[in-house]
């Protein structure tokens, strides 16, 4: 039954790979490709914290904190992840780092930022 979440999730991220590392990197793609499928341990879908510690490690080797948040908001969007409790772990990561993502992106800007929770002086 859970079969079809591995396949999901390697097809996101060999889209990803493609399209962040594949002309830039392709050495590091290749590499990419290979720990990804190598073992088939992402492949094989197992419902449990290990199998998406497994996922955070190939997105903190192989991509930037932008390109992880990227990825991230990919896989937040499927349904049928987001709501395994499995998946809790990683969903804290994946929100934490769409959300420096955002906080970076707001300390660049010009002008005030407004930080929730606080009001401005």
């Amino acid at each position: 039954m859970t079969a079809y979440l591995g396949e999901t999730v390697i097809e996101l991220l060999e889209r990803a790979g493609e399209h962040l590392l594949g002309e830039t990197a392709p050495h590091t793609y290749t590499a990419f490709l290979h720990q990804i499928g190598g073992a088939n341990t992402l492949r094989r879908y197992e419902a449990s914290a290990t199998y998406w510690e497994r996922v955070q490690v190939m997105l903190d080797t192989f991509f930037t904190s932008a390109e992880r948040a990227e990825i991230c908001a990919r896989l937040l969007d499927h349904d049928e992840l987001r709501y395994r409790p499995e998946f809790e772990g990683f969903l804290a990561h994946a929100l934490a780092e769409r959300r420096l993502q955002e906080l970076m992106a707001a300390a660049t800007c010009t002008g005030p930022v407004s930080v929730p929770g606080r009001r401005p002086r």
